[in-house]
């Protein structure tokens, strides 16, 4: 065995037997109140699949209640730990966190500790930015565990309790800031630990090789913050769901599964109406429009006489930023680059429009927003009014952008609402690809 294969082995715990099931509970806990609810708790439950001398699969499951959660995508994963994998991965456990401005993803700490050496009270060591010491031991969770405190140049980061004779991370409390700054504590503690039996284990192993497929079939990239499938998505998971819920009952993943199901038949519904929507709107011509700019001008008709015009339902706001406000700069370069043809007009939808002492901050919000976006295409404003005309699909519980292809005989040729798949080369290839066509007709 040559000297890397040494280390790896003596760093990546083995000691945990194949088909161990872990629980974990824990909570975010923020120190100030900002109006929301100030704790996030969630339960962890991870696999321990069969090790090697260079790394150890987890597969793992989570829930969240309070401050956001992932979609169903995106609370399961397969975790592969080695001796170079201290920190987070796209493939680890994380929280998601909902701020009063924003999103935030909170990474959770390894569940499994690797060291170069066997820990000992008053080891130290430093790796990449952090300083580690073994402070002294503890029992926590039924485990005589070490415990360990990692801080970084700033300051303390995180406790953690670590078991003895497994390296098993049993407890973890650690600092975390989000947002502007905003500190909070991250604890979660081991609830549970056994060995499945092995058929017991067999199954609920090909359980997770059955979900973590469909994922990849799914082509969602880790830790991905769109909720909503596309159609092609949604028909996929909705042909294997009834195998795969069947092959999770009397296992740990039979309540994840059910809650995907859930999940899946509301999007279902959410779908058939916004083919309703659709339906409604395409061909008919567009109201009459009366929208004025951020400085209060009124739109002149005439200046998308004889072009396709493209409506870009969404609210406008800097606050919070969030997705979808990245895809507003591949709108801008479609703007720029259908010029000759098409006019696009972002339309913030903004029921603070609609009340005189709440509308000044809501135009101030908008204005930002294109100036921190540098957008060249021009904002109108709508509390409300003309996105219900055409049809809102929020009121069918689907959200915004909408975007409304209209063609230069004054009909809608096209209505898309929700999120364009992206890629970075090609942009917005769909809608690019309905101005096209409405300018052709």
């Amino acid at each position: 065995m040559n000297a890397i294969l040494m280390l790896l082995a003596a760093a990546v715990p083995a000691q945990l037997p194949e088909g161990t099931l872990l629980r974990y509970e824990g909570s975010m806990i923020a120190s100030k109140d900002d109006g929301n609810p100030r704790i996030k708790e969630f339960s962890l439950l991870a696999l321990v699949g069969p090790g090697n001398a260079n790394s150890r699969p987890i597969d793992w499951v989570i829930e969240e209640s309070g401050r956001g959660s992932w979609s169903w995508t995106e609370r399961f994963a397969r975790w592969n730990v080695d001796a170079t994998r201290r920190e987070d991965t796209p493939e680890a456990p994380a929280l998601l966190f909902e701020r009063a401005d924003g999103k935030s993803i909170v990474p959770l700490c390894p569940l499994l500790f690797t060291a170069e050496s066997p820990l000992a009270k008053g080891q130290k060591w430093t790796e990449d930015r952090y300083e580690y010491e073994v402070t002294g031991e503890a029992v926590r969770a039924e485990q005589n565990c070490w415990t360990i405190n990692v801080r970084t140049p700033y300051g303390p980061k995180r406790t953690l309790w670590v078991a003895k004779t497994s390296s098993l991370v049993v407890a973890v409390r650690e600092t975390v800031f989000v947002g502007q700054g905003e500190q909070h504590e991250l604890k979660f503690e081991l609830k549970e630990i056994k060995q499945l039996p092995t058929s017991d284990y067999a199954k609920t192993a090909q359980a997770f090789n059955a979900w973590l497929e469909l994922r990849a079939e799914l082509q969602r990239p880790a830790r991905h913050e769109r909720v909503e499938l596309n159609d092609e998505q949604l028909a996929l998971a909705r042909k294997q769901i009834a195998n795969l819920e069947s092959a999770t009952e009397n296992t740990p993943l039979a309540s994840f599964a059910a809650a995907a199901v859930k999940d899946l038949q509301n999007q279902k519904g959410r779908a058939g109406a916004m083919q309703a929507l659709r339906e409604a709107a395409v061909g008919k011509a567009l109201p009459e429009l009366k929208l004025t700019d951020l400085s209060g001008k009124e739109f002149d008709a005439a200046t998308w006489k004889d072009k396709v015009l493209v409506l870009h339902f969404w609210e406008y706001r800097d606050a919070p930023l969030e997705e979808p406000y990245g895809q507003v700069g591949y709108l801008d370069f479609a703007s720029r680059k259908h010029a000759d043809k098409a006019l696009i007009l972002g339309v913030n939808v903004d029921e603070r429009l609609a009340v005189e002492e709440t509308r000044r901050g809501a135009i101030s919000s908008a204005r930002r927003l294109k100036a921190f976006m540098n957008l060249s295409y021009n904002i109108a404003l709508d509390d409300g009014a003309l996105v219900k005309q055409i049809g809102d699909p929020r009121a069918a519980n689907g959200k915004l952008p909408l975007f409304v292809v209209v063609g230069p005989d004054g009909k809608i040729a096209s209505y898309h609402a929700g999120l364009y798949e992206i890629k970075p080369e090609q942009g917005l290839k769909e809608l690019e690809a309905a101005i096209t066509t409405a300018a052709g007709k």
